[in-house]
Parts: C-alpha cells; sequence; structure tokens
C-alpha cells in the first residue's frame, strides 16, 4: 500500500512539473525573408550580431511587433532574427511614427506570414493585430490601376511609379488570402472578397502592361509610370528595360490559374515565345553575320551550354544592356565577352522553359479526352 502511494505522489509530481513547462511550438518557415537578409547583410558586412534559432518563435515575432511601423508595414531590409540591445530597441520605439514602409525585396509580406502563423499557434491577439494592421497596408497601398509601388508612402510631388515586382508580390499573396489558404483562415469571408477583387484588378493590369514586338506579345518592364502606363525606370535603377527575371515570375503567377481565360493563355504563350528566341545563345547566333573583321573571332564556347538571358533588354529592338546603370546596348560581337560578367546574366527562365511550360501546355492546351502519347 505504501508502495503504491509512492509511485501515485512521484507520478503527481511529475505531471504537476510538466504544468510548468513552457509550451512548445512549431518553427515556422522563413524563406520569405532571403531577399531582406542577403541586403541586410550586404549592408552590415562586419557587424557580427547574435541571431534568434528558428525554434525561438515568440522571441522572433516580438521583435517583428517592435520592428513595425505605426503604419502597418516595416523599413527595407532590417532583420528580425538578431538579438537587440537596449539602445537598439529603444531607437526601433522612437522610430515607431517613421514613414519609411517599403515592399522592396519582398518585405512585408513574410512578415504577415509568420505573425499569423504564430497567431494561430499561440492564439495571442498582438500577433493576428499586427498582421492585420500590415494587410491593411497592403490593401490601401494599391493605385488606382491595379498596381502597387515600391514603397509604401508616396513622397508628396513625387509621381506614383508601379513597381511591377512589388505588384506580382502583392498579388502573390493576395491570391493566398483569398483562397483561405494557409495561414490565412482567420482572415473573415468579406475581407478575403475584398483581396480577391484587388487580385482581379491586379490581374488585367498585368496583362494591359505586357509588352509587344513585332504585333507579338513579350515580356514586362521593370516599371511603369502611373498616369501613362508606359515602361520608366524604377527608383533603383536609371534605365528603362525589359526585366527577364520579373517576368518569369510574373508569368509562373499567371500558370498557377487553374482555369486561366484566353487573355491569360494569350500572356504566357507570348511571354514564352520571347524566352524561346532572346536567350544569350540566340543574340550571339544573329550577331555572327554582322561581325566586323576587326572583331574577336566569332566562338560559341563562351557562353553556357544550357540557355541564359541578359538582366536587362531594351525595349524597342530587344538587344540585351550592359548594365542596368547605363542602359547601353551590348554591341551583338561582344555578347561573349560580357557573358563573362555573372551578375549580367542569369538561367532565370531555364526551369520554366524546360519543364514548367511544357507541362503547363499539356494541363491547358490539350483538349480533354483528346488522345496522348
Amino acid at each position: 500500500m505504501i508502495h503504491t502511494r509512492t509511485i501515485a505522489f512521484v507520478l503527481l509530481l511529475a505531471l504537476s512539473a510538466c504544468s510548468h513547462q513552457p509550451p512548445v511550438y512549431r518553427p515556422v518557415a522563413t524563406d520569405g525573408f532571403e531577399r531582406v537578409l542577403d541586403f541586410w547583410q550586404q549592408t552590415h558586412p562586419n557587424e557580427n550580431v547574435d541571431l534568434y534559432s528558428q525554434e525561438q518563435v515568440l522571441a522572433i515575432a516580438d521583435n517583428l511587433l517592435l520592428m513595425q511601423r505605426n503604419s502597418g508595414g516595416w523599413p527595407a531590409n532590417i532583420n528580425p532574427f538578431r538579438k537587440l540591445s537596449g539602445d537598439q530597441r529603444l531607437q526601433f520605439l522612437k522610430d515607431q511614427n517613421a514613414q519609411d514602409a517599403s515592399f522592396a525585396n519582398a518585405n512585408i509580406f513574410p512578415q504577415i506570414f509568420y505573425l499569423s502563423h504564430v497567431y494561430l499557434q499561440t492564439g495571442d491577439v498582438r500577433y493576428r493585430d499586427s498582421a492585420k494592421k500590415a494587410f491593411r497596408l497592403v490593401m490601401t497601398t494599391q493605385l488606382y490601376n491595379g498596381g502597387w509601388p515600391l514603397h509604401a508612402q508616396v513622397i508628396e510631388g513625387d509621381e506614383a511609379v508601379i513597381d511591377t515586382r512589388t505588384t506580382i508580390n502583392a498579388l502573390r499573396f493576395l491570391r493566398r488570402v483569398a483562397a483561405g489558404e494557409m495561414p490565412y483562415g482567420y482572415v473573415p469571408f468579406d475581407v478575403r472578397g475584398q483581396a480577391a477583387d484587388s487580385v482581379r484588378k491586379g490581374d488585367q493590369l498585368l496583362l494591359r502592361l505586357q509588352q509587344a514586338h513585332d504585333s507579338r506579345a513579350s515580356i514586362w518592364a521593370s516599371a511603369y509610370g502611373l498616369k501613362t502606363s508606359q515602361p520608366t525606370a524604377p527608383n533603383n535603377q536609371a534605365v528603362v528595360a525589359l526585366d527577364p527575371e520579373v517576368s518569369v515570375g510574373i508569368t509562373r503567377y499567371f500558370m498557377q490559374i487553374e482555369r486561366p481565360p484566353a487573355e491569360v493563355i494569350r500572356a504566357v504563350t507570348g511571354a514564352a515565345d520571347w524566352f524561346k528566341h532572346n536567350t544569350l545563345q540566340q543574340a550571339q547566333l544573329r550577331a555572327a553575320p554582322q561581325r566586323p573583321a576587326w572583331a574577336p573571332k566569332y566562338s560559341r564556347a563562351a557562353l553556357p551550354r544550357q540557355p541564359v538571358w541578359a538582366k536587362y533588354y531594351t525595349l524597342d529592338s530587344n538587344r540585351p544592356l550592359v548594365d542596368g546603370a547605363s542602359g547601353r546596348p551590348v554591341a551583338p560581337y561582344a555578347v561573349s565577352k560580357l557573358a563573362a560578367n555573372k551578375e549580367w546574366y542569369g538561367s532565370w527562365a531555364r526551369d520554366l522553359m524546360q519543364k514548367d511550360y511544357p507541362a503547363w501546355q499539356k494541363r491547358v492546351l490539350t483538349p480533354r479526352g483528346s488522345p496522348t502519347l
């Protein structure tokens, strides 16, 4: 009898100890912060900081609450995973009214994702309210034609510019909210309906902004003027140009539509056709017969075997540009030499053209019930 009581007492102590253990929360995916963290690291190359681990979910979420501006957004390129000193925390409190919230490098959207997950795990309404405030900022920042600017607060006197990358990031986010995807199931149905309306408006804008060449749809520019809807130079770039990298994102976005209407199908097929015919290898082949006698001997070996694309292209002739700062078109015979600079070209559309687009064609363009090989 005494032995039984002893066992019961030990079990009671163990259960009591367990009841006082702090809850364990699942780590939240932080992939969306990748670009923000890369730029933070570039601007703080010699700064050694202690970072929270992914398991320290509440500490990271509390950092996000502290760093959020009263407008609902966050300044660009801050690191929410670092352990802050007292002075740093005080500075964030002092800066809460700053009008510097920005969508640069996919900012604001991963914060909403993270805080929403933490709210669902903890039930703490502080994280929900913070996410809702940021969501309202995204909704109210949409311009009247359906696009988004790079900065959440447009400086008075400046002409608003539609930032193409920000627009596609916002539309991806709002499409998930409208569908009630995890972790946005807590968003009320009427608010989801508003998100769906914003998505329709933004989709129509992107379809109108797609550029054309020789009467065929091509890709998209980096930015557009609000009043003119014509390509313009974005805030951090001096040249007006077609942007293959952001255009791949737009093409993938349209490819995810389950039952795409005809105008979306035209946009996707037009962009894919442009990617097919405007690789650097294609530009080199076209340039070979025009090479001056004094130019180096034509050689395909200077370019990678797999297709690559220049970072920017001219609007009128689809000529590759040397860089975004000067906007100089590359001389046709110099493609091989310039391609040695890996910052000047990339493989952005490779997986799209080799894997995703063929699968999309099979799903969308193959008539139902038709035989397949």
